[in-house]
């Protein structure tokens, strides 16, 4: 989408790496404290999927007008956040959603196969599915799943990349740099999820 890619490029390299830096600053949040802070997950999880949407039919309908993209953006997520917010379930079911799908595309990146993508809506299916039948298990792997992709990646763009997102696309053409990441991300993700299941068993205790 050639639009799309020239309205990013209007944004100044320091813009950008603000950007980075707090999506960075989000993804150590879901990570460390997804399930601790679910209601404030959840509102933010739909700001940023309805806020991603609304911006790039924005952006579609201007011809990559980044000021019209930056209004819809914000108008669609803070729709996106209170709809999530109010409708609890629905939250979980897609933290589940995006939880399993991060999973599956971590693990089968540079799959040229067509199975491949049936298996990733699969996973992100089950993952849904699986998030309403035992939420705090699956919210807080999943959780730990999103953040640790979205914090890898951002600092793979400060390291590998110079703070340039396209950039980093490049680099992830090698499969050393691929498996690197994957390996960071898989031990990120533990991380998180074992330091949520911590705090989760200290507030139960504290509870008793």
């Amino acid at each position: 989408m050639p639009n799309l890619t020239y309205s990013l490029n209007e944004l100044s390299a320091r813009e950008l790496q603000a950007g980075v830096a707090v999506g960075i600053a989000v993804g150590t949040l879901y990570c460390f404290l997804g399930y601790r802070v679910l209601r404030f997950v959840i509102g933010l999880t739909g700001f940023i999927l309805a806020g991603s949407v609304a911006a790039v039919l924005a952006g579609l309908l201007t011809h990559g007008k980044l000021i019209f993209m930056l209004l819809a953006g914000a108008g669609g997520g803070i729709a996106g956040a209170f709809a999530l917010f109010f409708l609890y379930k629905t939250g979980v079911f897609f933290l589940g959603l995006l939880g399993g799908a991060v999973a599956a595309s971590m693990l089968l990146a540079g799959r040229p196969e067509d199975w491949a993508s049936s298996v990733i809506v699969g996973a992100a299916i089950f993952g849904g599915l699986s998030a309403l039948l035992f939420e705090r298990l699956i919210v807080t792997l999943a959780t730990s799943i999103i953040g640790a992709w979205i914090t890898v990646h951002g600092v793979a763009i400060f390291v590998l990349a110079d703070g340039s997102p396209n950039a980093l696309r490049d680099s992830l053409r090698d499969e050393q740099t691929q498996t690197i990441l994957l390996a960071l991300w898989a031990v990120v993700a533990a991380a998180g999820a074992t330091a949520q299941y911590a705090t989760h068993k200290s507030a139960l205790q504290g509870k008793g």
